[in-house]
C-alpha cells in the first residue's frame, strides 16, 4: 500500500541534518482516496481533551447533542486548562487500542492499522531516520474541526520508547487559513518551522522535539484528517486478556 519511492537517500540526509522532514505521495494513490472517503463516512469519534491535569475521552456525538449552557462550561474548563499549560482538544479513533482488543471490524481502517504495523512501513521508518532500533509503531485516526488545536509539548511525557513522531495526512486542498498547521518551536519559544496538512504526505520527525498544532478557526467548515502516531523501541507491552 505504500507507493514506490527512489530517493531514501536523501530524505534520509535531510532528516539527519533537520530531525523532520514532509514526504509527499506515501501511500498508493487508490488506498489514499479509500482511506480519506471512509474517514469521512466515520461516525465513531472520542473527543478527546484534559480536565483538571487528567485525559478525557467524549463521544463526539453525544457532545454534539449537550444544551449551549453544558457547551459553555466544557469550553470554559478545556481553556482553563489551555491557560495553565499543556492542553489539546480534537477527536480520534484509537485503531491501536481498538486493533489490540481485536474489535477494529472495519476493513479499511484494519487495512490502515495492517499498514502501520508492517514490516513495510516499518522498513522506511528505519531507512529515512536512521533508527535500525525501531521495532513497533501504534496509531490512532485523528479529526480536526473548528477549534481544535494542540499547545506545545515535546512528546516525552511517558517511557514507552518513543523515538520518532508521525502523521500521515488526508486532507486535500488545506490552505494555511484553515489551521492545523504543525509547528515546530525553537528554544526562544518562537516558530522555527511549520507544515501545512498536504494530502497522503507523511511528517516525520524526532523526538524529543517541541511542537504544537495550530488552532483550526472557528469559520473553518471542513475537517483534517490523518493518521498518527509513535514509531518505537524496545518490546512492545503483550495485550492483558480479561480474567
Amino acid at each position: 500500500m505504500l507507493a514506490p519511492r527512489n530517493d531514501l537517500e536523501a530524505l534520509r540526509a535531510q532528516f539527519r541534518a533537520q530531525g523532520r522532514l514532509l514526504i509527499p505521495n506515501l501511500l498508493e494513490a487508490e488506498f489514499a482516496e479509500r482511506l480519506l472517503a471512509r474517514a469521512e463516512r466515520w461516525s465513531e469519534w472520542r473527543l478527546v481533551t484534559r480536565i483538571s491535569g487528567m485525559h478525557r475521552e467524549f463521544d463526539a456525538l453525544e457532545m454534539e447533542k449537550l444544551p449551549p449552557e453544558r457547551i459553555a462550561l466544557f469550553q470554559k474548563l478545556v481553556n482553563d486548562e489551555a491557560r495553565g499549560g499543556f492542553q489539546y482538544l480534537y477527536e480520534r479513533y484509537p485503531l491501536y487500542e481498538v486493533a489490540r482488543a481485536q474489535r477494529l471490524d472495519d476493513e479499511v481502517l484494519a487495512q490502515a492499522y495492517g499498514l502501520l504495523r508492517s514490516e513495510e512501513f516499518l522498513d522506511l521508518l528505519r531507512a529515512v531516520s536512521g533508527n535500525a532500533l525501531i521495532s513497533y509503531t501504534d496509531g490512532q485516526l485523528s479529526r480536526y474541526r473548528a477549534g481544535h488545536f494542540l499547545t506545545m509539548h515535546d512528546d516525552s511525557a511517558d517511557t514507552l520508547g518513543r523515538a520518532a513522531a508521525f502523521v500521515i495526512n488526508l486532507t486535500p486542498n488545506w490552505s494555511v487559513d484553515h489551521g492545523g498547521l504543525l509547528q515546530f518551536v525553537d528554544q526562544h519559544g518562537q516558530v522555527e518551522q511549520a507544515f501545512t496538512p498536504r494530502f497522503n504526505a507523511l511528517s516525520l520527525f524526532r523526538v524529543p522535539a517541541v511542537h504544537s498544532v495550530s488552532m483550526v478557526p472557528p469559520y473553518v467548515d471542513r475537517c483534517r484528517y490523518a493518521l498518527t502516531g509513535w514509531a518505537r523501541v524496545g518490546l512492545e507491552a503483550e495485550v492483558q486478556q480479561a480474567t
